[in-house]
This record gives C-alpha cells, structure tokens and sequence, in this order.
C-alpha cells in the first residue's frame, strides 16, 4: 500500500489497485484489497475507522458484537474499542477506511 500526499496519488482507484492511502486534514481515507480468508482477532486503535464495504463478505466484530456484513455496510470502530475482522466465502474484500484522527507516523513519507 502507497502513502502519498496531495500532490502525488492516484486520482482513480479500480477495483485492481493494490491500495491507497490519501491524507487530508484531520483524517486519512484507506482503500483497502483483504483475501479471502485473511482474519485479523480483536485488536485496537486509538483513532476511529469508519469501514465502507465494497465488496466481498466479511464478519465483523466491534466491542463483542458480531456481525456479517457485504457490500453498502458501514461498521464502526470508536478509538480504544477491540474490533476484528475475516474474510468470508472464496473471494476477496474490498473496503474504504476514513481513519480520524490520521493514524500516528502516517505523514507522507512514512510506512
């Protein structure tokens, strides 16, 4: 995934493009490929991730609720609450992340 600043990014973003990550004031938009299968357990951030899934299925978890989700859902993940993830079914996940604030080290520049 490229970190990039407004001067340098991708100005569209298909649904073949490995990722992106645009920072902007007070926030950064990740979009994001999961593969099928891909999990992440219960973990934390101390900013808030908004979630747009595109495509594919996955199960959410959000301070011990679970839920599957598909493409038009929006999950949201406060700062400080445990959340996971996993990828359903054979194919992969596509999702849009508004991350507020912008994660830490993330400046142009950083990985």
């Amino acid at each position: 995934m490229s970190q990039t600043d407004r001067t340098n990014y991708s100005k569209f973003i298909t649904p073949d493009s490995p990722g992106e990550r645009v920072r902007l004031r007070g926030c950064e938009v990740h979009v994001v490929h999961h593969d099928a299968g891909e999990a992440r357990g219960d973990h934390t951030h101390e900013e808030t991730h908004v979630v747009f899934v595109r495509s594919g299925r996955m199960r959410w978890g959000v301070d011990g609720e679970i839920r599957e989700t598909g493409p038009g859902d929006t999950i949201v993940t406060p700062g400080g609450v445990p959340h996971s993830y996993e990828v359903l079914g054979g194919e992969p996940a596509r999702v849009v992340c508004l991350v507020a604030p912008p994660e830490a080290g993330s400046e142009p520049g950083h990985e």
